[in-house]
C-alpha cells in the first residue's frame, strides 16, 4: 500500500541502480520540457520525477550536465532510427535522406526539447550528430589523399537540416517530404549544381526587408 502512495518516479532504495536512475531522471527531464517549455530547471526535473533535489544533484550536479547528457541519449536514439529505416539499403543518397527526414521530423515533434538541447552549441544533440557525421565521413575519405576536412562538413550537413527544419517549422510552405528532397538535393549535388552567375551576388540588397 505504501508503494502505491510513493510518486511516481521515486527510487526504492537499494533496488533502483545508477544507470536505471539516471534514466528515470531523463525520462522526467524530457516530459517536464514538454509541459514546461524548454527553461526548465533541476526543481523541475526533481518534482517531474518524484526525487527530493539532492537525488537529482547526486546524478547531474547541475542543469547543463543533465541536458548534455539528454542530449548524448537523444541522437543515439535519432541514429538508431536513421540505421533501422536504412537497414538493408546500399542507395547513399536514399541514406542522406533519412537523416534529413529524421531530424526534421524530430523538430517538428518535439520543439520544446529541440531547444532545450541545443542551448548549448558544444554539448547539444545536434554537435552529437555532427560528431557522428564527421565519423562517418572521416571513415569514408581514409582511402582519399585529396579528402575534404569532415569537421566542418558534418557540420554544414547537420546545421543546414536544423536550419531549414525551423524555418519549416514556423512557415509551413511545403510538405516535409519536398523540405527533405531539397535538403537532399542540395548535399548529395554540391554546390556546383546552383544555378548562380555573376550578377546574381551584385544584385543583391541587403537592405531590402
Amino acid at each position: 500500500m505504501e508503494a502505491e502512495k510513493r510518486r511516481r518516479g521515486r527510487p526504492t532504495g537499494s533496488r533502483v541502480d545508477p544507470g536505471e536512475r539516471r534514466a528515470l531522471l531523463l525520462d522526467a527531464a524530457e516530459r517536464a520540457i514538454r509541459a514546461n517549455g524548454p527553461d526548465v530547471g533541476l526543481g523541475d526535473v526533481a518534482a517531474e520525477a518524484g526525487f527530493v533535489r539532492s537525488a537529482v544533484y547526486a546524478m547531474y550536479p547541475n542543469r547543463d550536465a543533465l541536458l548534455a547528457a539528454l542530449s548524448e541519449r537523444t541522437a543515439q536514439r535519432l541514429l538508431a532510427d536513421i540505421t533501422r529505416r536504412a537497414e538493408g539499403s546500399s542507395d547513399l543518397r536514399q541514406r542522406m535522406a533519412l537523416f534529413f527526414d529524421v531530424v526534421c521530423g524530430w523538430i517538428a515533434a518535439e520543439p520544446d526539447v529541440h531547444r532545450a538541447l541545443n542551448s548549448d552549441p558544444a554539448t547539444g544533440v545536434f554537435e552529437q550528430l555532427a560528431a557522428a557525421v564527421e565519423f562517418m565521413l572521416t571513415a569514408a575519405f581514409a582511402a582519399d589523399a585529396r579528402a575534404p576536412a569532415s569537421a566542418p562538413w558534418s557540420r554544414a550537413i547537420v546545421g543546414s537540416a536544423v536550419s531549414a527544419a525551423e524555418w519549416w517549422c514556423r512557415t509551413g510552405t511545403m510538405t516535409r517530404a519536398e523540405l527533405v528532397e531539397h535538403l537532399t538535393a542540395l548535399c548529395w549535388d554540391g554546390g556546383a549544381a546552383l544555378p548562380f552567375v555573376d550578377d546574381d551576388i551584385k544584385a543583391i540588397d541587403i537592405r531590402r526587408p
